[in-house]
């Protein structure tokens, strides 16, 4: 009987383990964040959202949670750590073997650097050699090469976030038309829009329209920080976006001469004021005293430009036009990058239990619109439900009068958010003196010296080296 008992007493116990194994509880993984996001395991109605719009991207986002908890057997939550305690976080405790999320929601300042320092999983390890991502030809996530190989940070590949932070060179129109100069948008087509082509343009655009002898209209204007980093770009080049400074490079030394002769020399560049000059560059070619000027959708959106959105507000009495900024001499269209990164992105910290659950559960999360390459007769569907316009909002909207025009400038901002780099210029903790550049306070090489151990020092903490 005792022999019988403790046989019973085993298989109870068998079944009860195998019981319990399929009754096992749901992995909780967390997300941290910098600011409040929504939906996650927490919310139980859509209302918790406090920007909830009543669009079908929301009733589908909300619905996907359930979706991810079922597929999946886990739960999750967003949690706000914020800028710092990211940093801290990061820092601490994935340093220390535990990190204390399973994701990291956080902008490239943060997370190249953590990267660097090797914080990061390569999902080259967790996932098979010709996943899409690892490829790059996913439509729902695309990884952000940060200079070491790895395949560690990974963004939305959508429209908005295509979109967003980009700033094209935008021309008003009529001035091109007034002064029977071509389309800079059959330059670009043509491979012809250089540096010369542009400069050519501003000289012919810069006047002095009422007699008096002074300059009225300049072919370019703006704020530095707009457009340093795009011409950069637009001569295949950055001065931060590696572990070495690039400032004193030849590629970046003709950027920093030709601003400063657009100034200096050709006296086509409109004067930045001492006081307010963030605000004033911006709004120059609202008030028509520039003909191109570096331009952005918020930008536009924060002077009330656009009507596709909302149809009653003020709109311009001109065109504004968006291109990709002029190849510089040592750059090429084909190959420049016209976007500086600057969106969040997601890292799974080292150290985080099965990595590869962790990014499925991501992965599903922001495919909220149900993308799948195997099926050829949704994947359309999907992606516009994910692009569409009326979602995107002031995103869109970037111009005041024509459909069509404002369609072009939409694509030409998604088109160049496709070719993103990674530029740490403005995260230094100091600011370059490009003003005192601009006015020829230095010359070229003195500014180059003057900076480039500041930017090595920088890039020596960010990298932690």
């Amino acid at each position: 009987m005792k022999k019988f008992a403790a046989l019973v007493l085993a298989i109870v116990m068998m079944l009860s383990v195998a019981s319990f194994a399929s009754a096992e509880e749901p992995r909780h993984i967390l997300i941290g964040t910098t600011w409040d996001l929504y939906w996650d395991s927490t919310h139980e109605s859509i209302d918790a959202n406090p920007y909830y719009s009543g669009t079908t991207a929301d009733e589908m986002m909300f619905a996907k949670v359930k979706a991810i908890e079922e597929k999946w057997n886990v739960t999750f939550e967003y949690v706000n750590l914020l800028y710092a305690g990211a940093q801290e976080s990061i820092n601490t405790s994935i340093l220390a073997g535990t990190p204390d999320v399973d994701v990291y929601m956080i902008g490239l300042a943060i997370g190249a650097p953590a990267v660097a320092n090797g914080y990061a999983v390569d999902l080259r390890t967790v996932l098979p050699e010709d996943h899409p991502v690892i490829a790059g030809t996913d439509e729902v996530l695309t990884y952000i090469d940060v200079g070491n190989g790895s395949v560690s940070l990974v963004t939305n590949n959508n429209k908005e976030n295509m979109v967003g932070s980009t700033y094209p060179l935008s021309f008003n129109l009529q001035m091109i038309e007034d002064a029977n100069l071509e389309d800079p948008r059959d330059l670009v087509e043509r491979g012809e829009w250089t540096w010369d082509k542009f400069l050519e343009y501003c000289q012919v655009l810069t006047k002095d329209v009422d007699g008096d002898g002074t300059t009225d209209v300049y072919g370019f204007g703006g704020w530095p920080g707009d457009y340093i980093p795009n011409l950069l770009m637009s001569n295949g080049t950055y001065i931060a976006a590696t572990a070495t400074e690039n400032l004193t490079s030849p590629e970046v030394a003709e950027v920093l001469k030709f601003v400063q002769d657009l100034n200096l020399t050709y006296g086509v560049m409109y004067p930045i004021p001492a006081e307010n000059g963030w605000d004033v560059c911006r709004f120059l070619y609202r008030e028509g005293k520039v003909a191109f000027c570096p331009n952005a959708a918020w930008i536009m959106d924060t002077n009330k430009d656009y009507a596709f959105a909302n149809p009653d507000l003020p709109t311009l009495e001109f065109d504004m036009v968006f291109v990709p900024w002029p190849t510089g001499p040592s750059g090429d269209a084909e190959t420049n990058k016209q976007k500086v990164t600057d969106s969040s992105c997601y890292m799974i910290p080292v150290g985080v239990e099965d990595p590869e659950l962790v990014f499925n559960v991501l992965y599903d999360l922001l495919n909220w619109y149900n993308y799948d390459p195997a099926n050829p007769d949704s994947d359309d569907e999907a992606l516009a439900i994910r692009d569409d316009e009326e979602a995107l909002g002031w995103w869109y909207g970037v111009t005041a009068k024509d459909i069509d025009l404002q369609d072009w400038n939409f694509e030409v901002m998604y088109e160049m958010g496709k070719r993103q780099q990674l530029e740490m210029m403005n995260n230094l903790g100091f600011e370059m003196d490009f003003l005192g550049l601009i006015n020829g306070t230095y010359d070229v090489a003195q500014f180059q010296e003057t900076y480039k151990q500041q930017v090595q020092d920088a890039l020596d903490r960010l990298m932690g080296n």
